[in-house]
């Protein structure tokens, strides 16, 4: 088996990647780390489109959560790229994983599967058919609900008594691909953006070993998602912000 991973170097991607790397480090070949933080976009274009977007508030309420976790948050969490170190795996980052560099990287690694954790970039169909037996992601939601950002986010703004996690396949959509596995997680009494975040990566990284250690990824015949009215999110709007404080809602508790 030979494994790449896509990802933003967040704790979350870590929580995603971690057990794989635990159990069979000797499948990964290749770690792709994003360099921007929004798709085609600079650290200033995207400090400027999520003020503009989501508002002040929403902007230090992220900065506030990054660097009051780096100084106080656990010492024992795993970034994408501390794990490639640490297992000796050839790493590769880029703003774009359908540049050229980037579709040759891909290709030299021969991937049976690509699998996409918490990564930012749209993968367009060169670098989709590229994997030999297909590209997947990690989705922070039960599919075919809350597709796109900020699953968590909207999932408490809603109201729901449940997230989860989904597996599947990436095709031309946002997050609209057939399913190969999911798990639906319970949402908490108290439970924060940063709560949900943290279980559905580390409960949807368990599931994702787990499916590859009791299974020929050959064998899996993966699900159309359900047809309907099922949105695609993107970063919350102001008003939805405004929403979410005036219900009490939090994005983090230390």
């Amino acid at each position: 088996m030979r494994i790449v991973f896509l990802a933003v170097d967040d704790e979350f991607a870590g929580e995603m990647q971690k057990y794989l790397y635990e159990r069979h480090s000797d499948w990964i070949v290749g770690s792709v780390i994003s360099t921007c933080t929004i798709y085609k976009k600079s650290e200033l274009e995207a400090v400027r489109f999520i003020i503009r977007t989501s508002g002040i508030f929403y902007f230090f309420q992220m900065v506030r959560i990054k660097i009051i976790r780096k100084l106080f948050g656990s010492k024992n969490k795993e970034l994408p790229s501390s794990l490639a170190k640490k297992y000796k795996i050839d790493t590769f980052y880029t703003k774009d994983i359908n540049e050229n560099d980037s579709l040759k990287r891909l290709r030299d690694w021969r991937p049976d599967i690509v699998i996409s954790t918490n990564f930012s970039h749209f993968v367009g169909k060169r670098a989709r058919d590229i994997a030999f037996i297909g590209t997947w992601n990690l989705h922070k939601s039960y599919l075919p609900k809350y597709r796109g950002m900020a699953p968590s986010f909207y999932a408490l703004l809603n109201g729901e008594k449940s997230v989860g996690a989904s597996l599947h396949v990436i095709d031309k959509g946002f997050d609209t691909g057939p399913i190969i596995k999911q798990v639906e997680v319970s949402i908490r009494e108290g439970d924060t953006v940063y709560d949900l975040n943290k279980r559905t990566s580390e409960i949807g990284g368990k599931m994702l070993a787990e499916l590859l250690d009791n299974m020929d990824p050959k064998s899996i015949h993966p699900s159309p998602q359900p047809f309907g009215n099922f949105p695609s999110y993107s970063y919350p709007t102001r008003r939805d912000i405004h929403e979410f404080r005036k219900k009490k809602l939090l994005f983090d508790k230390i």
